[in-house]
């Protein structure tokens, strides 16, 4: 009885539609990745890891992840690839931040999507920004490193779940617009 509604709404909202059932969005998410033998990496400052926490919670996830970086202090990331002159102009809370993080990761861990994360969990400001501001960069292997920066302050806790979906988001949509599909 279900599938023709299934079928209708798969018809109306298309790719909008990540999962069914038990379906997770990180499963979702790797499942794209597996299925194009392609890998992943992650560099994170605010969310302390809890993205490659949500994408290690995936069986299989050993086929596309290949690991991720916790760089909470500057000089981590600066050792981890970012370049110091992108810090020194932006500040680390920012998009560009974010996007050279990204692509030091892809770069250092030598995977085909490559993201990072930095902003501001709470309680206190951070180089003037507030709690809630984050900033989230998806390096890909065809095309430009894309950024989406967001603010909101429900929480430190909050802050870091929205932060790991909207990477994940992100991510998902770097993938379903790469190039032949």
């Amino acid at each position: 009885r279900i599938e023709p509604v299934e079928r209708e709404m798969d018809r109306i909202f298309g790719s909008a539609i990540w999962g069914r059932d038990d379906d997770t969005f990180e499963g979702a998410v790797g499942a794209l990745l597996a299925e194009r033998r392609q890998t992943l990496s992650c560099m994170e400052s605010c969310t302390g890891g809890l993205l490659a926490s949500t994408i290690t919670d995936t069986a299989g996830c050993g086929d596309y992840f290949r690991g991720g970086i916790v760089t909470y202090w500057t000089d981590l990331k600066i050792d981890s690839g970012v370049a110091p002159a992108v810090i020194e102009e932006f500040g680390v809370i920012s998009a560009e931040t974010a996007r050279a993080m990204a692509e030091a990761v892809r770069r250092e861990l030598h995977t085909d999507y490559g993201v990072g994360i930095t902003g501001v969990a709470g309680p206190d400001d951070q180089e003037g920004k507030p709690p809630g501001t984050v900033h989230i960069g998806v390096a890909t292997p065809h095309g430009p490193t894309v950024t989406s920066s967001m603010s909101m302050n429900q929480g430190r806790a909050a802050v870091k779940r929205r932060a790991v979906t909207s990477a994940l988001t992100l991510l998902r949509r770097a993938l379903l617009e790469a190039p032949g599909n």
